[in-house]
Order: C-alpha cells, then sequence, then structure tokens
C-alpha cells in the first residue's frame, strides 16, 4: 500500500486544548503543500473531521509546528494554526497560548533540547506574533517532566506535566499597539444600536464587551450561548466593525478572523486580594468552552490600561497584580509585571500555570 507523505507526529494536550505537534522539518518548505498535507492529516474540510486526527471542534483542531532556532536566545520556534474545520484553510494569524504549553514536553521528547535536573527552561519564539515566551518544566532525576498528582487544571480531567508559562512583553502582539484604535473605549453601531467595548492587543486581538449589552449575564454556558443564533450572528458583525475600525486606524488592512470577541461581567468579589470576573470567548464556530490563555492575558491587561471598560484599580509604575477569570469549567488566573513607559502602559511579562501531556506519537499519512 502507498501512502502519499508519512509525518512524524504527536497529538498533545496543552492546557484546554489539544493539537498534532510536528517537527517543521517533516514538512514541505512551500506553504501551499504544507498546508494541504497538515489539512489531509486533521480531515478537514469536513464538520465530523472523520477521515483525520481532527475531532470537529475549535479546541482539538489544531497544529503545532516546532523547530530548533538558529538565534542564539531562542531554543525553539513555534508556529500555531487553527485548522478550519469545514473550510480548507488554516489560520495562522493568532498565536494560541494554551497550545504553547505542549511546546516544551514536544521538544525535551523529540530531543530537539537537552533536559536539565531539577527544571528545564525552554526559551520560545512564537512565528505567529514574532514574540517570545518561556516555559518552566519539573524534571524528574531521571530526567522526564515530573508529573504531579496535584497538576490539575480547570477545563482538564486528570494530570500532566506542569508547565509555567511566561509571555515577555506580549503587548502589540497583532498590531504593534496594546490600544490598536487609539482609545480606551470605542463604540460600534449596529442595526441602529451602539456597543461600546475595548478593544486590546496583548497577546492577541480582543474585543472586551460588557454582557449585560446583549442581555446576558456572562456566565451563560457555552452551549446556550451558541444556540442562540441572534446573538452569535451579532457578535459576527461586531467583527467585523471590529477589523474595519482597527484598519481605518492603522491605515492598513485587517481581517475579522484575527479578532477575538468577549463578554465579561463586572468584577464580582475579591478572592484573596485578587479581582475574579467572569467571562466568555465567543469563537465563530463555538463558544470557547474553558478560556484561551492569550484571553488571559488580553483580559488581565484590560484591567490596568487607565480608561477602559475593565479597568477598575489605579496603576503605579512596577505594579504586580493578578487577575482571576471565571469560565464555564472553573477558572484560570494570571500574574503579571506593568510599568509606564511615556504615559503608557506596558506588560513587562504575564506568566500563567498550565499543564500538558502527549497522548501519543507515532506516524500519520496523508
Amino acid at each position: 500500500m502507498t501512502y502519499y507523505h508519512p509525518v512524524s507526529c504527536a497529538i498533545v494536550r496543552g492546557g484546554t486544548t489539544k493539537g498534532l505537534f510536528i517537527n517543521a522539518q517533516e514538512l514541505p518548505g512551500d506553504k501551499i503543500q504544507r498546508d494541504a498535507i497538515i489539512l489531509t492529516l486533521m480531515g478537514s474540510p469536513d464538520l465530523r473531521q472523520i477521515n483525520g486526527l481532527g475531532g470537529g471542534d475549535p479546541l482539538t483542531s489544531k497544529v503545532a509546528l516546532i523547530k530548533q532556532s538558529e538565534n542564539p536566545d531562542v531554543d525553539v520556534e513555534y508556529l500555531s494554526g487553527e485548522v478550519g474545520i469545514d473550510e480548507g484553510v488554516i489560520n495562522y494569524s493568532t498565536m494560541c497560548g494554551n497550545l504553547a504549553s505542549g511546546v516544551g514536553i514536544f521538544a525535551l521528547a523529540t530531543g530537539l533540547i537537552a533536559a536539565e535536573y531539577p527544571q528545564t527552561k525552554i526559551r520560545i519564539r512564537n512565528m505567529n506574533t514574532g514574540k517570545k515566551l518561556e516555559a518552566l518544566i519539573p524534571m524528574s532525576p531521571d530526567l522526564t517532566p515530573l508529573i504531579k498528582d496535584c497538576m490539575e487544571i480547570d477545563g482538564v480531567k486528570g494530570v500532566g506535566s506542569e508547565i509555567q508559562l511566561t509571555f515577555i512583553e506580549p503587548g502589540g502582539s497583532i498590531t504593534g499597539e496594546i490600544l490598536p484604535s487609539g482609545n480606551p473605549i470605542d463604540t460600534l453601531s449596529i442595526n441602529d444600536k451602539d456597543y461600546c467595548c475595548s478593544i486590546v492587543d496583548c497577546g492577541t486581538l480582543y474585543a472586551f464587551f460588557p454582557a449585560d449589552q446583549f442581555n446576558l449575564t456572562g456566565d451563560e454556558q457555552p452551549e446556550l450561548l451558541d444556540l442562540n443564533e441572534p446573538f452569535k450572528e451579532l457578535v459576527e458583525q461586531l467583527r467585523e466593525a471590529v477589523a474595519g475600525l482597527i484598519s481605518q486606524h492603522l491605515d492598513r488592512p485587517l481581517l475579522a478572523k484575527q479578532i477575538k470577541i468577549a463578554i465579561y461581567a463586572d468584577f464580582t468579589r475579591m478572592v484573596d486580594d485578587h479581582k475574579e470576573l467572569t467571562a466568555r470567548v465567543i469563537n465563530r464556530y463555538k463558544t470557547h468552552k474553558a478560556f484561551p490563555v492569550t484571553g488571559a492575558i488580553c483580559i488581565s491587561t484590560a484591567c490596568v490600561i487607565p480608561g477602559t471598560l475593565l479597568n477598575t484599580c489605579n496603576i503605579s509604575k512596577g505594579i504586580e497584580y493578578n487577575v482571576l477569570i471565571k469560565h464555564s469549567e472553573g477558572v484560570i488566573s494570571t500574574n503579571s509585571l506593568s510599568e509606564i513607559i511615556d504615559g503608557k502602559v506596558n506588560i513587562k511579562y504575564t506568566s500563567v500555570n498550565r499543564s500538558a501531556r502527549i497522548i501519543m506519537a507515532g506516524i500519520a499519512y496523508a
């Protein structure tokens, strides 16, 4: 039996997502040929992805391409792609932060980097954005990633290797500006009704809308939001409007697929001196069942930018702060260090604790 293209790969859970991890050297250098192979491996385009490794869900229809870096300050380079389920396209315009949790253990398992005891630090450059991040992985004496019985994260049943991800100066990942519209609050008009939002680019590009503008509380289950067709249609109109607004301000085109939309409820309470809020990320296909890491970075940044809808505290130079975000499966928390440069907020870093697990490794055929 002859197959077109055998590909050594692994299926890796990173955070609350799962994807196909491939050493980039396994694939053709031509991007069209490369993507054709990935689509075949995942079984796209097909809503069920029955003829491939995708699971018919945006959180499992992802790919991560990893390779050693020639840059002495970087160990590995990571390109993430959202593989279209019923479309024959792969979206490389934004980074998947959850999937980044798996980069380190994949690099260790495939010999791209050497392990160190008691912990291994992997310096990563994300090729979607050009931004750097670090993964810190506790190691066992036998130089394998340590798996702790207590290392569970909300949104995942079972344990995995502990991964501390630190995103270094994540501001302006997509547009080059933390406030890409130039305003802390923008008003968009759809069908003669105004909707206020704060558009922030940190980790990736988000527009944050108060849930009550849609007669929602912000803590609805994802399935119920997906059944609300008028709401989902309105969100897509708003996504297009946000893209148009930013394109006008930056004087260059921005695609709607580069815009993430989230709804949130006001801060509900303080937990151990940390601010807690409730939020949902509304994707085109399905509402996110947990919460994206890049969304957590972005929403925590919005909290400290003066004048945004999410800003509830005064910021001073060098302030370190935590934000807890409630989602339908539990909570995700961030730790950030911010500063003010020339009167503008800059995020020096944001850290998130995740877990990751290699589910299988082998050969897939396209």
